[in-house]
């Protein structure tokens, strides 16, 4: 069973994507310089909740485990840059379906309980580039927002007796809004090969969210239009929140490997 949740829909992917197109629009009435990246995030998922500062458990997910039980994913990055100022978004969006498992119910319980969710996770950056150089090269100011939506519905049934059957669904639905800041280093190797360093932080909605990039990329094409991009990213989400139960902290961290193909226009 998934412990990690997130989103409702994949509207707020829409409404993103319909803005950066439209805005590529007017890409030559204005000299903006636009790049579009789709990505695949090979991320592996760890989480880890406590109630009341005493932890209840810790569970680490494979990203081979993730592709199994996977519905749906988009993940996409768009930049535009006008000089020394630019603008971003990127999108992260899955949706898992754990089929009907088995699994041995904790003690003083005994017995087994057949158990099946749903998972949604998006995680929606927007936001503002600063560059002094004004070619995307050094140092960049990165800031924004990012939002977190998570939606997860679990259900289960339990085998009490022969011919006794009890049957529960529980549902968690929330987004969260955070104001993030951040800076990024780019630089080349040689005409052709690229190096990217990024880290980034925010708060607001989540009691604390960051994240860190490196990679490297080969640029091809006419004048360098496309660029194959390979690097490792890792990211740490911690949610907080008082419940009936107490003070709920949840830890998500995601980490592996990610790969995408730049095209600039």
């Amino acid at each position: 069973m998934f412990s990690i949740s997130i989103p409702r829909s994949i509207t707020p992917f829409a409404i993103a994507l319909l803005a950066g197109l439209s805005m590529g629009k007017t890409a030559h009435a204005s000299d903006w310089q636009w790049s579009v990246t789709p990505y695949a995030w090979a991320t592996d998922v760890n989480t880890d909740v406590s109630i009341n500062d005493r932890q209840l458990g810790e569970r680490e997910v494979e990203f081979s485990d993730l592709v199994d039980d996977l519905d749906f994913t988009a993940q996409l990055h768009v930049e535009g840059q006008r000089g020394k100022n630019g603008v971003l978004f990127d999108v992260f969006n899955v949706q898992l379906a754990d089929d009907e498992k088995r699994i041995a119910l904790p003690a003083p319980l005994s017995g087994e309980a057949l158990a099946d969710g749903d998972v949604k996770l998006t995680i929606l950056d927007l936001g503002g580039i600063f560059n002094p150089r004004g070619d995307g090269e050094g140092f960049s100011l990165l800031y924004g927002g990012r939002m977190i939506d998570r939606d997860l519905e679990v259900g289960a049934r339990f085998d009490l007796a022969p011919g006794m059957t009890l049957t529960r669904r529980y549902e968690v639905s929330e987004t969260l809004y955070d104001a993030m800041l951040g800076a990024r280093y780019a630089g080349r190797i040689t005409p052709r090969w690229t190096y990217a360093l990024q880290a980034d932080a925010s708060t607001g909605g989540t009691k604390q969210t960051w994240s860190g990039l490196a990679g490297v990329g080969y640029s091809f094409g006419n004048s360098g239009r496309y660029s194959f991009l390979a690097g490792y990213r890792y990211m740490d989400v911690e949610f907080e929140k008082d419940t009936a139960l107490g003070n709920v902290d949840a830890d998500v961290t995601l980490s592996g490997f990610i790969t995408g193909l730049k095209v600039a226009f």
